[in-house]
This record gives C-alpha cells, structure tokens and sequence, in this order.
C-alpha cells in the first residue's frame, strides 16, 4: 500500500476509534489477510468476541452498525457478510464497486445509512451505508454474547487483498423499524385481501424495480479481458402485494422426473438433484390467516461461486430485443437478437421498501410502509432448501456483477437502440395478483462491437 493510502485509512481508523456513542458497546476483530479465489469454495473468517451483554438483543438494544476497513484494488470480488452466534447471516455488500472500483475505506453499515444503499455507492466506499441485507434480522431474540464472525469470500481471480479491520456496535433503540400494527400472523383483522380475486386470499405481486437496473447497466466490448461482448445489468424482484411470495419444499428430489433418494444423490449425469417446490398461497378465513399450498417447481443447489445454495428454477428471463415501431409510436414488430443464461435466483429479503429511500419506484408509484397496507407480512432470511420467499414490501436484488447477470452480445451486432426484458416468472409457476408488471423494459444504446 502506498504512503498516502496508507496514511488514509489510519486516519479514518482514528475517526472511528473515537465516534461511538456514549451508550454504545464496540467489539473488534483483528485483520488478517484475504486470500484471492483460487476456483474452490473458500471464506477467509474474522472473528469478533463479544461478552457482557444482555442475553437477548431486539428493537430496544441490539446491533445498530457494522464496520469494516478492507484494502482491495477490486472489491467487486468480494462478498461479505455479518454471521451471529446463533447462525443467522446477513450480506453486508456483495460484488459491489462495478469492475475496477478500490477499497472499502471506513465503512460502516446501519438500516438508515445517510450516503444510501451500498450498491447505489462508488468505489472506494467510505461513509455510512445500508448493507444489502437486513440489520433488523439479526435483533430477532438471539443471545449476543459469543463469537460473530465476518465472512469474506474473494470470487474472481488476480487479485487478493487486506482485511485492517472490522468491528460491530450495540446500542438502545438500534434500528429505526416502522412496526406495522395493521396486518401479522398474529393480527389477521388488520389485513387487507387482494381485491378482483376472491373473498379472502392474498396474493403477491412480484414486479421489477427500475432504478437498480438503471444505475447498473455496462456493455462490455469484444476485446475485454474480462467480460468480452457482454451487456451486463442488475435486477431487483419487490413484492407489492398483500401476501407474500412463500415456497417450501418437502425433501421429494429428482433427476429429470426419476424419483431419487434424497438431497445428496448425484443424477447419472453428474448434476445435482432437484428438489419440488411448492408455493404457499395466504388465505384470510375468519379471524386466523392460513395457508393453502400449490406445485410451483423446482430448486436445486447451486455450486458456482458466491452461491453454495439452493436456487429456484425458471425464476425470471432476460432478452435484447429490436423494435420497429409505426409513425405512431406503436410497436409493430419485436425480435429477439439475444438471451440471457440467467434464470434461477435465491428467494429472500436483501432488503425492504421504506418511505426514507423511495427506492421502490414503478410506474409513478411509490411503494412504502405507509401505502402497503399488509407490509412485512412473511421473514425470509436465507436461501435455504426447505423454505425462501419474499415479504410484502420486500426485494431481492442481484447485481451486475454476479454470475449469470448478464447478455452474450452476437458478433458483428450493429449499434444502435435495442430494449432489454426482464421477465419474472416466465413459466407462470407462480399465483400472483398481476401479471402486467412482470416484465421491466429498458432502451440500451449499443455501441459498434468489433466482434469477427
């Protein structure tokens, strides 16, 4: 590291030292090394100790903020998350910093981080940000006292880096959560069913949300080391429906449509088995809220880096289409110039609509707390065989650098206007209260590709 650099981030360790609060409580880890991706299933693992605390942590004391000092010359390499003693995992940041962005340089993470979400950040990262998960997930009751861990996965090749630091922060009243008093498991009166349906059931509604593809969207030229002719973009999937989007599975596993014994086969072909799925579709009846289930599919466990988890098959589709158009603007013809690899996804909440960010924006509407009249119904935390989803009012959200995110671009392509799809649910596994919101359409200007 050079002086300057160097000089940089002992300062900004300086700052925090010295920033906590008078009734905040700070546990360190100590740095070390982080090792670059050497194509196997690797995490570099910082331990932070904490004792002294009171045995459960929840909205009034809890973790408030994380913090981490990393120098690496391409943090979209990295994914990091916060593990507590009870086993409950949160991302931090995951591939953030696009394809040449340095450094995480005194960065910390709370629910109501003033420079924004950190994937709506530029590398190098300094400041306070909300991570890519949910804080409120880790207060849920658990006993703090006991080793936390920082879990550091490098997942491109060339480059490792230094963790310098990295530290974790309890304090009263933690996260500013809107408590929705309406609608819970617990309070059914309070909720709303989806109109135009029938008398009681509670749909999803699953749509894209625009500004994420927006702010990460690059085409890649043929001659790029990387990601030659590649048009690469992130996707965020919110659920602005009544009910949550639920599936579940029942250990019944196959290979094609051959019954196999169980998760741990392998099929004749080398692949793993895959799991059917079904979708639990919320019901109000009465004074209680149930569940009614239906097939949806199927999910397998994904092996590629930064995954090691259980995906959903045939979860949303991408496409580069032209359009011709008449003199009226209507589109009179659509054709398909490429498709996407990408078609299975892990279902839970990487984060949640909230009136302070308005970052679920769609189609001159924004979805809040406040308008969503059953919001947070439903908690899903990780991407797990037996059960994923996402809450009414949350979204899952995969960026421009994860794998699969992106379009093999046709050689010779000429440049001009094309119109990139996102479709969610292709397939139509899914009951949903609206399918006119499933397909998100972006105009991409492509450049001359000098492919041969």
């Amino acid at each position: 590291m050079n002086l300057q650099l160097r000089s940089l981030f002992l300062f900004v360790t300086f700052l925090f030292l010295i920033s906590g609060t008078s009734n905040a409580q700070r546990f360190w880890a100590k740095g070390d090394k982080i090792h670059d991706f050497q194509h196997q299933f690797r995490i570099d693992t910082f331990s932070i100790e904490v004792s002294g605390l009171p045995d459960s942590i929840n909205s009034n004391f809890g973790i408030a903020k994380i913090a981490i000092d990393i120098l690496h010359k391409r943090v979209s390499d990295l994914k990091i998350e916060l593990l507590s003693p009870d086993g409950t995992s949160i991302w931090l940041t995951n591939r953030n910093g696009r394809d040449s962005g340095s450094h995480y340089i005194g960065t910390s993470f709370s629910s109501n981080g003033f420079n924004g979400y950190i994937h709506q950040g530029t590398a190098p990262f300094t400041g306070e940000y909300m991570p890519d998960g949910r804080i409120e997930f880790l207060n849920d009751g658990q006993n703090p006292n006991g080793t936390w861990k920082v879990l550091v996965q490098d997942l491109k090749e060339g480059i490792s880096g230094e963790l310098y630091y990295a530290w974790i922060q309890f304090e009263k009243n933690p996260i500013p959560v809107f408590v929705n008093g309406r609608c819970s498991m617990n309070n059914p009166s309070g909720c709303v069913v989806t109109k135009g349906y029938n008398d009681s059931a509670m749909l999803p509604d699953l749509l894209m949300i625009p500004s994420f593809t927006v702010n990460q969207i690059q085409e890649y030229k043929w001659n790029d080391p990387f990601y030659p002719g590649q048009l690469r973009f992130a996707a965020t999937m919110g659920n602005v429906g009544e009910g949550p989007l639920e599936i579940f599975g029942k250990n019944e596993w196959f290979c094609g449509d051959t019954p196999a014994r169980d998760s741990a086969s392998k099929c004749p072909n080398g692949m793993h088995v895959r799991q059917k799925i079904y979708q639990n579709v919320y019901y109000k009846e009465g004074s209680k809220i149930v569940k009614k289930e239906r097939f949806a599919g199927y999910n397998y466990y994904d092996t590629k880096p930064g995954h090691n988890h259980y995906h959903v098959e045939d979860w949303v589709a991408f496409r580069l289409m032209k359009y011709t158009f008449d003199t009226k603007g209507n589109i009179t013809k659509k054709q398909q110039v490429a498709q996407g690899r990408k078609e299975t996804y892990c279902l839970f909440d990487s984060g949640i609509c909230t009136e302070r960010d308005g970052f679920c924006y769609y189609n001159d509407s924004t979805y809040t707390e406040k308008n969503l009249q059953n919001y947070g119904l439903g908690t899903y935390t990780g991407c797990h065989a037996e059960f994923q989803g996402i809450s009414v009012g949350g979204y899952d959200t995969y960026g421009m650098m994860y794998e699969g995110q992106y379009l093999d671009l046709p050689k010779n392509l000429a440049s001009g206007t094309y119109y990139l799809e996102i479709e969610i649910d292709p397939k139509h596994n899914y009951l949903e209260k609206d399918r006119s919101n499933d397909t998100y359409v972006q105009k991409v200007e492509i450049a001359l590709q000098q492919g041969n």
